[in-house]
């Protein structure tokens, strides 16, 4: 069921559950306020308790009752990156951030959405935890059908369009002196260095999810991916400036020169392949390893992990 920006900010005020559009993807949004709507995303998507949720916010003001510390670089980070899809880890005001969002721990996941009518929604109800609007572990939503897809009428979707960015916002976290990446996203660490001063590495050694996107399958659709095997036929995601002779069906993913069309259509291209009803297509691996790219291939090596 569609709805419009009014409608959305009456049903979040009165404890429900609405998918709003993001920038990155859209998101499953329930206000900190209700505690019971908070617990209706974890059963409405399937989600495991251990995994925690972002907080969203319209402005910077909106954290200050929920965040303690605000680490080196901080300011720098949010000036350059938000709005936008750039989500940061920080100590958290316990009290103020329930249990169930924190997942039990001592952080929070902060960010300001870029997409203008969520923020407007942001403006008039506050924060909302806001996890991608998709059943846990499946290619995320880019479009306000594939929430439908998932939830049917379960789920009120105000349509934004199409997400430009297409795949999830970068998660930094500062431990041990450092800004680490807790989830590769579409912000690149190349982007990174040049406001922090060095390229933040990738978090390792963690035991429980500190941030979503860690530890669990995900993004993956119900067809089977393999990597591509030139003499064998059949179904191949790969790009559409590459010829695949003995294919007997090419999706798309974009061109090889445009790694943002790229990231903004794969989880389309992803959840075509179910829509299709397409038992197991062939992955083309051959793309670059850096930017954008490396982004590209851990959400695909993630949809391929069974």
């Amino acid at each position: 069921m569609r709805i419009d920006s009014r409608q959305a900010v009456q049903l979040l005020n009165s404890g429900g559950v609405v998918a709003l559009p993001t920038e990155t993807v859209y998101g499953l949004a329930a206000s900190l306020k209700f505690p019971e709507a908070i617990e209706k995303v974890f059963s409405l998507k399937g989600r495991p308790a251990d995994n925690p949720l972002i907080i969203h916010v319209a402005m910077i003001d909106q954290l200050i009752p929920y965040v303690k510390k605000r680490p080196p670089h901080f300011e720098n980070l949010a000036q350059k990156f938000w709005p936008g899809a750039l989500t940061l880890v920080l100590e958290a005001n316990q009290e103020a951030v329930p249990d169930s969002v924190r997942a039990g721990l001592p952080t929070v996941a902060v960010r300001i959405p870029a997409h203008p009518e969520t923020r407007q929604v942001l403006l008039e109800t506050g924060a909302l935890v806001m996890p991608s609007a998709n059943l846990s572990g499946r290619p995320s939503a880019t479009t306000a059908q594939h929430v439908i897809d998932d939830f049917g009428n379960a789920v009120p979707v105000l349509d934004g369009g199409d997400c430009l960015r297409g795949i999830e916002s970068t998660i930094l976290i500062y431990r041990e002196l450092r800004w680490v990446i807790a989830r590769q996203g579409a912000i690149t660490p190349e982007e990174l260095e040049k406001i922090i001063g060095y390229s933040p590495s990738m978090i390792k050694g963690s035991s429980k999810p500190l941030c979503p996107g860690q530890l669990y399958r995900h993004y993956s659709p119900k067809t089977i991916l393999k990597p591509l095997d030139k003499e064998k036929e059949g179904v191949v995601v790969g790009f559409s400036d590459r010829s695949y002779p003995i294919a007997s069906a090419v999706y798309a993913l974009g061109k090889l020169s445009e790694p943002e069309a790229v990231a903004g259509n794969l989880y389309a291209v992803l959840r075509k392949l179910d829509t299709d009803g397409i038992a197991e297509a062939y992955i083309d691996w051959d793309f670059p390893e850096k930017g954008l790219w490396k982004t590209i291939r851990e959400r695909l090596e993630k949809a391929s992990s069974k």
